[in-house]
């Protein structure tokens, strides 16, 4: 049975990864900060446990690994699927604060868990499923710290794949999703992004053109349970030909 580690997996995109890697049978850790959706998880699905805490924090990054140990004994693959959009703001009105956090949770955090993962993915063979976003190739007026963040990330996992050649690494990009993340998008973005761009966010929503967090969902655990070394270090749509033969 495969170990697989979700990050952000109380809702949305990540609740998703951890349902459909359920179904195909993988053992999960899931993280995330909320303890009440993380109870519910364990309580639908079997062979699910989790860990309550802010993946920001060093404490926390090292609880998870120390769970999948004490579970399995081994790692088999990481998705690290937690990130906030916040800040958002335009570049003159960064503040330092604001910043860092975001950056701890969406890089630092990452990075560093994946760190600490390495030795046991080394050892299976494994799997660093990094949820990236079009944001990272593609500006966006207000999305200073989220667009830096994801491009960061996408590098990050260009840099672990050329280093690491005993594991696959991949960064995975989801397309637009109807998440938490959009909802805060529509109703607090338009001030700072400007009208077109946060007009765009709200027609996908009333044309119903927001993905479904399983369509992605499906694809991510497909991915961590499968991944062909071919696509390690690769920028991979959700929807690609070499991810829906894995579905």
């Amino acid at each position: 049975m495969h170990t697989v580690i979700v990050t952000g997996a109380s809702r949305g995109l990540g609740r998703a990864v951890v349902h459909e890697l359920n179904r195909r049978g993988a053992a999960v850790v899931a993280t995330a900060r909320s303890e009440s959706a993380l109870a519910a998880l364990e309580d639908e699905l079997d062979n699910v446990v989790t860990v309550v805490g802010d993946i920001g924090s060093d404490s926390t990054r090292r609880e998870v690994i120390e769970t999948a140990l004490r579970r399995d004994g081994r790692i088999d693959a990481l998705v690290n699927n937690a990130a906030v959009l916040e800040p958002i703001a335009r570049s003159a009105d960064a503040e330092a604060g604001p910043w860092s956090d975001h950056l701890e949770i969406n890089v630092v955090a990452p990075v560093h868990l994946t760190a600490l993962a390495l030795p046991y993915l080394r050892a299976s063979g494994g799997r660093v499923i990094n949820v990236s976003s079009g944001a990272a190739t593609r500006p966006l007026a207000g999305w200073g710290a989220y667009c830096t963040a994801k491009a960061a990330l996408k590098m990050a996992t260009e840099v672990l794949a050329t280093e690491e050649p005993d594991i696959t690494a991949i960064s995975l990009r989801p397309g637009v999703v109807d998440t938490a993340m959009q909802a805060t998008i529509r109703s607090d973005g338009r001030k700072v992004m400007g009208a077109a761009g946060h007009d765009r966010f709200v027609r996908l929503h009333e044309d119903g053109e927001l993905l479904d967090p399983a369509l992605p969902g499906a694809a991510i655990a497909a991915l961590a349970l499968h991944a062909p070394k071919s696509l390690s270090g690769g920028f991979v749509p959700w929807d690609a030909p070499e991810v829906r033969a894995l579905l």
